[in-house]
């Protein structure tokens, strides 16, 4: 039986009118949520929360199949809960946060759900439900039901869109650098980078690895040594916020002997580690997200020395998502990444627009719709 949530409701105009919602939603306020410090485990839960209470007090009336249509190719960009045209979004703690609108301009009257009769949902129609979660006390504090319009009016435009690659790796491939000796898969450096890199380690106490270097580029035999060895069997502890990538990254800026790698000057760009041409990834599901630059293509990222995505070096940490445990390392040049990936070939791009958390913090233990 298909989920009543996934079902588009009857029409627009049999939405829960989104004024009512807060009343539907207030009790959730102070209840329990325990945060995994898994972003997508996090997320579902956090809906099944809403929608345990969407449903207690009673959905709108659903579509019948054939009287509507999803517009965008693969429901890209539909929101989660599609009875009441709603996305969830889960805040916990920082000084901003920043929220990221998937496959879709948030406040464009771009068509999701036509219907038969002539009437559409559209971009601009979704419903934001920001709740926020006091990490320490594991309780729900603050729910702001939010239109993108009422966003954008508050905190300014969403951003350009940013186009976000992936590529998958086979559960095959996986468990054969598990079993392997060393438990790294390591592919050379680029014909190009072979006259520039060094394979001595030069001792530096200055935090540089957000500069560009190519005198002490290493190799990436010296990367195994230095860095790639000493990550197996190490822990990725689980945060609240999504910055697993950031402490691997942290890690490795430290294994290379860079200084003051905090979340402050972490560069932020691409490579994630310019002064080693170095992007670093933590991998515990089949997918992993590239972000806007993808080695499936050659692009120029560093003009000044003729340097590509091909010339990149990945250092792809594969994680076990129970133990928290690093059990594999792939180290290798972007031109070699095919080998061993699959490219994903649907684009996705994401819209982000930065909250300060003062606004969440000023309307603790409300629940309120455009405040």
């Amino acid at each position: 039986m298909k989920n009543p949530l996934n079902i588009p409701p009857k029409s627009p105009i049999h939405l829960t009118h989104i004024s009512n919602l807060p009343k539907i939603l207030t009790g959730l306020i102070g209840k329990e949520f325990i945060l995994t410090g898994k972003t997508r485990t996090d997320g579902a839960n956090l809906r099944k929360l809403v929608s345990n209470q969407l449903i207690i007090n009673g959905l709108p009336e659903g579509a019948n199949e054939e009287d509507y249509e999803i517009t965008p190719p693969k429901k890209k960009g539909v929101p989660k809960i599609l009875r009441e045209f709603m996305d969830t979004c889960l805040i916990t703690y920082g000084e901003t946060y920043n929220l990221q609108v998937w496959n879709r301009i948030p406040n464009s009257k771009s068509p999701l759900i036509s219907y038969q009769a002539g009437e559409q949902l559209k971009c601009n129609d979704i419903r934001y439900v920001l709740v926020k979660i006091d990490h320490q006390k594991s309780i729900i504090t603050t729910i702001v039901i939010a239109t993108a319009e009422y966003i954008e009016s508050q905190f300014g435009q969403f951003g350009k869109p940013t186009i976000k690659y992936q590529m998958l790796i086979s559960n095959k491939t996986r468990n054969q650098i598990y079993s392997s000796e060393t438990k790294i898969l390591v592919f050379p450096d680029t014909k190009k980078l072979t006259y520039l890199i060094t394979n001595t380690y030069i001792e530096s106490n200055e935090s540089k690895f957000q500069e560009i270097n190519i005198k002490s580029l290493y190799s990436i035999n010296l990367l195994v040594e230095k860095v790639a060895k000493k990550l197996i069997g190490r822990k990725l502890e689980h945060s609240p916020t999504k910055n697993r990538g950031q402490e691997l990254e942290r890690i490795v800026i430290e294994l290379l002997g860079y200084k003051n790698a905090d979340n402050q000057n972490l560069a932020g760009g691409f490579p994630d580690i310019p002064n080693q041409l170095l992007e670093v990834k933590v991998q515990d599901s089949q997918t992993v997200d590239l972000g806007k630059f993808t080695p499936e293509k050659e692009e120029l990222v560093i003009t000044d020395y003729n340097l590509t995505t091909f010339d990149v070096r990945y250092l792809i940490a594969l994680t076990n998502p129970k133990s928290e445990l690093i059990e594999g390392i792939i180290i290798a040049p972007g031109e070699k990444l095919s080998e061993i990936f699959t490219y994903v070939s649907d684009v996705n791009f994401k819209c982000q627009r930065s909250i300060p958390m003062s606004f969440f913090h000023s309307l603790e233990g409300k629940c309120v719709f455009n405040p």
